[in-house]
């Protein structure tokens, strides 16, 4: 059985609280690199979702040292390596401090040297004939911008075209994406746009639903920023949002 990428955002937190230490103004410091360890059964389970996970795994880091009041020495790094030792379903996180980088020190430039004289120019000749003018060549109008859509892919291939405004969720059949999941609330999930044309953006947000709304395997809490190719999980029922 695979590792479940909520299972990695729990031992990432777990791994958060064992490594952090109290300085000697009493503020708690945590480490700012973990390296996420999973067997190449479980690494290869992810796809192309690896990249989207590390992430949301990062801003679920940040967002719970910034809620917990923690102090960080540098920004946060997440990767993910291959363990031949580890079983499917086995993960081991490492956690370092590592500072940023200091300031390279500055280079002085050397003084100037002072201008030379200026050469006195030769008075301008006189054109012996005029020069017709030459007509401005016409600039084209600006092509207008291609408005971005985005679609919901459920896992049976389904497609639905997310348009502006709010895509509702559930079980119940008054909802813009009705589910037959009995893990699936009535009212379960939005997908909101803002902005329009090339700045159109979308979010999830969880309605109160009783299972939860899983986005990149990390559940959502509030309403998180979509991006192409993130995976969602509505109850027992998968789904992969994409922007054209």
């Amino acid at each position: 059985m695979h590792i479940r990428p909520i299972e990695i955002g729990r031992r990432l937190i777990r791994a958060i609280d064992a490594e952090r230490t109290s300085g000697a103004d009493g503020k708690t410091t945590i480490p700012n690199v973990f390296i996420i360890k999973l067997s190449q059964a479980d690494r290869t389970a992810l796809g192309d979702l690896e990249g989207p996970l590390v992430s949301e795994l990062t801003d679920a880091a940040k967002q719970y040292a910034e809620d917990e009041g923690y102090r960080l020495i540098g920004e946060i790094s997440i990767s993910i390596v291959t363990d031949s030792n580890l079983k499917a379903g086995k993960t081991e996180i490492s956690a370092e401090r590592r500072p940023e980088a200091k300031p390279s020190t500055p280079v002085v430039a050397a003084p100037s040297a002072p201008p030379a004289p200026a050469v006195p120019s030769a008075p301008p000749v006189p054109p012996t004939t005029a020069t017709p003018a030459i007509p401005p060549v016409p600039t084209p109008a600006p092509a207008p911008a291609v408005e971005k859509k985005a679609v919901l892919i459920l896992a049976d291939g389904t497609k639905v075209a997310v348009k502006s405004g709010v895509l509702s969720i559930g079980r119940s059949a008054e909802s813009s994406v009705p589910l037959n999941d009995t893990n699936v609330s009535r009212r379960h999930a939005e997908i909101r746009s803002r902005g329009e044309g090339q700045a159109i953006q979308w979010f999830v947000v969880d309605v109160g639903s009783t299972n939860g709304t899983m986005l990149n395997g990390v559940k959502v809490s509030g309403e998180q920023k979509l991006k192409a190719g993130d995976s969602l999980m509505f109850g027992n029922t998968a789904a992969r949002f994409e922007i054209t």
